[in-house]
């Protein structure tokens, strides 16, 4: 086996989409294109990638307002990958540091100013549309996991620099937080319309489903990747990392990353059935925060097998969202 498809990846529950799917995909290419993101080399894959469709799938109980915001925020985070590749800036962690701080500022209130690159007055606009409906709270924490996000990719960085390899251990630990999965989990809250209390967000085994939702989607988006990173020389991707590790042929370490990602939906599935009881009200919107990773965890297979983003020149799409690494 040297490829996996969609009837390899296969999950006990079924995702969705929005009614506001092609309205909602619409306007998020008209926002990118008044925000000045939209390079000619960028217009044309924008369009056939449909990020607002991507949204619509992993957020499909938004009202309209919040899933453009959502999709905006993930389209944000293409074009940001794409630009920087653009500049070179993905392979400088010095550069990239400076312009993480940037954003951050952003998120944390600071406003644009004339020198400001447009993904930093793009990111500026994000934040004034999430404060309006978020709260301070959630958008510290929102913050926080963007952070999270940014240093991994300059540990990713670093290691291209150096010609680092890292083993399947240490790639796991990173892969949590490269792929930005736990600050588009947060969005899930304003989308379902609920805020849970801290103890049950911060439950231990709410917090195992969140991980091993992150590991599945990261893992899927690797599997059917792994072509595109071989092509770039890139080797942060799970079949890579393992297939380095233990030495094996590409056909086992795929088949041991689809036993790796099949167990770990496996405890998905056993955590849910055990999660504890707080109170009605909390219990429900526990209820619906758990449906929002689902709906993610099928909207990221969903979304990857029909996007042409990581086609590969004379081969069938392989395919990949942002939850991966570039």
């Amino acid at each position: 086996m040297d490829r996996v498809d969609g009837a390899q990846i296969v999950y006990p529950f079924t995702g969705t989409i929005s009614p506001y799917a092609g309205d909602v995909d619409q306007a998020t290419l008209i926002w990118a294109e008044a925000s000045g993101l939209l390079t000619d080399g960028l217009r044309q894959k924008s369009q056939r990638l449909q990020y607002g469709v991507l949204a619509a799938r992993a957020y499909p109980q938004a009202d309209r307002d919040t899933l453009q915001i959502a999709a905006d925020w993930i389209a944000w985070l293409f074009f940001m990958d794409d630009q920087c590749d653009e500049a070179g800036i993905g392979r400088n962690p010095q550069r990239l540091a400076a312009l993480h701080e940037r954003f951050l500022a952003v998120l944390e209130g600071d406003p644009p100013d004339s020198g400001d690159w447009n993904l930093t007055r793009a990111l500026a606009d994000i934040r004034r549309r999430l404060a309006a409906r978020a709260t301070d709270d959630w958008l510290r924490r929102f913050g926080a996991h963007v952070r999270l996000y940014f240093t991994a990719n300059r540990w990713e960085a670093a290691n291209r620099c150096q010609s680092i390899v890292p083993n399947v251990a240490t790639y796991c630990a990173a892969r949590l937080f490269s792929g930005a999965v736990y600050a588009c989990f947060d969005l899930i809250e304003l989308a379902a319309g609920i805020d849970l209390p801290f103890y049950a967000r911060y439950h231990a085994a709410v917090q195992q489903l969140e991980r091993t939702a992150n590991n599945i989607i990261c893992w899927c988006n690797d599997m059917l990747s792994y072509p595109k990173e071989m092509q770039h020389g890139d080797v942060h991707n799970l079949v890579l990392a393992i297939r380095q590790e233990y030495q094996c042929s590409l056909s086992e370490a795929l088949q041991q990353a689809l036993l790796l990602h099949d167990r770990e939906t496996d405890t998905f599935m056993k955590t849910r059935r055990q999660l504890p009881r707080f109170n009605p009200a909390v219990d429900m919107a526990l209820e619906r925060y758990i449906d929002g990773l689902q709906y993610w965890i099928c909207a990221n297979r969903d979304w990857s097998l029909t996007a042409m983003r990581y086609a590969l020149s004379g081969t069938e799409p392989v395919l990949r969202t942002r939850f991966a690494n570039s």
